[in-house]
């Protein structure tokens, strides 16, 4: 009896113990609103990132259209006070030669050739004058339209900056909701939010590898029934009196395509993509120790001579279109509806991508995010 009791009474105690450390429990709709916010935020953010990235493409393309126009108005203005000085010498000409008037000259000619001599070169110094005045017309033209030229880029480029600026406080903000999301959750339910991720990325890869099967089994019944009718044929042509049916000969395999799974090139991108993981993530950066998304893969896919755009949205328009069936690793991946946020598919259905500011770059899942589409470009 003592020692059933003693037993009891550790048992009881044990119990006891663990209830003060049990989990709270983790309240659902919390989760479920964080999980809704979170989904949200990264989406903006993602949109945000890639704004970002075009204003300053277009800033950066601003500064190089301004500094070559200025160099162009430099040299057309340096052009057009030198036509201005040597049409000042073409007038003194005109009105002096050896200190006398030129018409006075004329009058006082003694012989008419001499008169139609001077006549000439009063004439050609005329048209000289003229010619030379119009191209000074023409250059001044010129220099007017290469300053508004100027001024128009100018516009353009401070309000690309003023947009880069704005946008930047407009992503900053968007990552402080996020980090307020995640701070208003306990332990308890920052690791159900985690579970739940977890579970409708296994859903996921289930459905994709169903599609997967059920896409082999329609190509393998088209090669069967491409192979039934190409024996239906050959026995109408030969008069043979063979059974028909479904052929017993297996399908003759497709010859391998040069894919990006293949390629040497792809995998060099694989390399340099993945050997940054764990790398800080700052928008509007490509390399070679912070990224934003598009930053990596073209800092990646650079490595191999393989230049891409700056933003996930114009390199969505690269290579080849892949369905998610067919992926390959060193292929695009994108998300999002419109396009913002892009990552490199590496095999066993994982990404590289430079994520957001609190996950940096990393490894995930395929569908660690709404897919949109892939592109091959190795």
């Amino acid at each position: 009896m003592i020692s059933l009791r003693r037993t009891l009474a550790v048992a009881v105690s044990t119990f006891l113990i663990a209830g003060l450390v049990l989990p709270a429990h983790a309240d659902p709709d919390a989760v479920a609103q964080a999980k809704a916010d979170l989904e949200r935020i990264q989406q903006q953010s993602s949109a945000i990132d890639q704004e970002i990235i075009e204003a300053s493409e277009r800033a950066a393309q601003g500064r190089t259209k301004l500094s070559e126009v200025t160099v162009d108005l430099e040299q057309q203005e340096s052009m057009v006070a030198q036509m201005s000085t040597d049409l000042g010498e073409i007038a003194i000409v005109q009105l002096q030669s050896g200190g006398f008037d030129i018409t006075a000259q004329l009058l006082t000619s003694d012989s008419e050739s001499s008169f139609l001599s001077g006549l000439a070169t009063i004439q050609n110094e005329a048209n000289r004058s003229n010619a030379a005045l119009q191209l000074l017309q023409v250059a001044q033209a010129e220099v007017d339209t290469l300053r508004a030229e100027a001024d128009r880029t100018n516009v353009t480029l401070q309000a690309d900056l003023e947009a880069k600026e704005e946008l930047a406080l407009e992503f900053e903000a968007k990552e402080a909701e996020a980090e307020a999301v995640h701070d208003r959750l306990s332990a308890q339910e920052r690791e159900r939010l985690r579970q739940i991720e977890i579970q409708r990325q296994r859903e996921q890869e289930e459905a994709d590898r169903l599609a997967r099967v059920a896409a082999e089994q329609v190509r393998i019944a088209a090669e069967q029934a491409a192979a039934l009718e190409a024996d239906t044929a050959s026995e109408s042509s030969d008069g043979s009196d063979r059974p028909s049916g479904p052929s017993n000969t297996a399908p003759v395999e497709k010859p391998a395509t040069s894919t990006a799974g293949n390629s040497s090139r792809a995998q060099s991108a694989i390399s340099a993509a993945t050997s940054k993981v764990g790398s800080s993530y700052v928008w509007g950066t490509s390399g070679p120790s912070t990224f934003d998304c598009s930053g990596l893969m073209s800092y990646a896919y650079a490595q191999v001579g393989i230049s891409l755009p700056r933003s996930s949205r114009a390199q969505f328009s690269m290579g080849t279109n892949v369905a998610k069936s067919d992926l390959q690793p060193g292929d695009l991946v994108f998300y999002y509806s419109p396009v913002s946020h892009v990552a490199m598919y590496i095999g066993d259905g994982k990404i590289v991508d430079a994520a957001n500011p609190r996950s940096g770059v990393r490894i995930t899942s395929v569908n660690s995010m709404p897919y949109s589409g892939a592109r091959r470009v190795g």
